[in-house]
């Protein structure tokens, strides 16, 4: 989250505009969140193989159930934490996330129902896919806006 959200967003923010507005730290949150999805999925999908390898992510450190309430809550703070797009005065860019929710949802049915293995490599595309998926919606509607 730190450093695929806050720092390359914040960064970028500041080094266009020389200043660290709260909008690029919550912009960077929402990016580091859904970046870090992938790699929970990762790290869920691997975790059988990482315990016998000395690896202690923390789906090796807190079984299964945890690495699943970790996506989940990725997912939700990233998606829901967009209402204070709302407080900033921008509602619009609250709603450049509304597309994923459905995509979401369906990687969390897929974390919750599909076996740790081969089967989530399909949910590490959907989650890939729902990070651009963001920043293209996210973009439009920025630009739209203005």
């Amino acid at each position: 989250i730190l450093f695929f959200g806050l720092v390359a967003v914040t960064g970028t923010v500041f080094i266009q505009t020389g200043n660290w507005p709260a909008e690029g730290l919550l912009l960077g949150a929402q990016v580091g969140l859904l970046s870090a999805v992938l790699i929970s999925i990762n790290n869920f999908r691997d975790r059988e193989e990482d315990s016998t390898t000395g690896k202690r992510t923390l789906a090796v450190r807190f079984g299964p159930k945890f690495a699943a309430a970790t996506i989940w809550l990725e997912i939700k703070l990233a998606l829901f934490g967009g209402l204070a797009w709302i407080a900033f005065g921008h509602p619009a860019l609250f709603l450049a996330g509304a597309p994923l929710l459905f995509l979401g949802m369906r990687i969390l049915w897929g974390v919750l129902t599909l076996p740790a293995g081969p089967a989530f490599n399909r949910l590490l595309a959907m989650a890939g896919a729902q990070l651009i998926l963001f920043a293209a919606c996210f973009h439009l509607v920025a630009a739209l806006a203005e």
